[in-house]
């Protein structure tokens, strides 16, 4: 049921009112008594109270306007047969906002150590800049060997004499020597390949490099 609220007489002399300031807004509830709106007249400042529980249906009055004695200000609803439903405004709760989490999928990828290059060029080309590493004879009845392991790679440093392979045959399992100092600039018989005697196992490189030479094998003396 829908209840008035009107403008009370303010004093014997007081005929009309000021609606200075609504205490509710449309929608809201009120409860019997509670202060609902302030009026001003000329004698007096005060507030109206609500003359019943229930919604607020309508304001008649705005705020700064004047009317008479008696005239309606607004409507409350009781609540039976509410032509506008109670719709608190209650403050708008916060909306939680998903905190996006940034997806790190930043799997650090090692950068590839850098690597030494497989051949060094020989810095100046020519047959007497390269000395050959031969496959020597290692024994009367010994005709190839097999290269069981480089123990330099290309691009190192090798001195003379220095053991720069290792060689089996069906005899023995010996270690050959650099011919002479430089660089391991190639190699020709890659491991647990097979080579003959006196074949090209490798080629080193020097400023000043010596011809290939064969280790010195002891000469046989015949039986006199």
């Amino acid at each position: 049921m829908a209840v008035s609220v009107t403008l009370p007489a303010l004093g014997e002399s007081v005929t009309e009112g000021t609606v200075t300031r609504w205490l509710k807004a449309e929608g809201e509830r009120v409860e019997a008594d509670e202060p609902l709106l302030e009026v001003s007249t000329d004698k007096v400042d005060t507030e109206i109270p609500a003359p019943a529980s229930g919604v607020l249906a309508s304001i008649k009055v705005a705020e700064d306007e004047t009317i008479e004695v008696g005239a309606e200000l607004a409507v409350i609803d009781d609540g039976s047969g509410a032509p506008a439903a109670e719709s608190a405004p209650a403050a708008e709760p916060a909306q939680p906002q998903a905190e996006q989490a940034p997806a790190q999928q930043a799997p650090a990828q090692e950068a590839p150590a850098q690597q030494a290059p497989a051949q060094e060029a020989p810095a100046q080309q020519g047959a007497a800049e390269g000395t050959d590493v031969t496959l020597p004879a290692l024994g009367e009845s010994v005709t190839e060997g097999t290269v069981t392991r480089w123990l330099k790679q290309v691009g190192e440093e090798v001195e003379a004499d220095e053991p720069l392979l290792e060689v089996s045959t069906d005899k023995v399992d010996t270690e050959i020597p650099a011919p002479a100092s430089g660089t391991l600039l190639e190699i020709l018989v890659g491991e647990d390949e097979t080579a003959e005697v006196g074949a090209k196992l490798a080629v080193i490189g020097s400023g000043a490099a010596a011809p290939a030479a064969a280790p010195a094998q002891p000469a046989e003396q015949p039986k006199a």
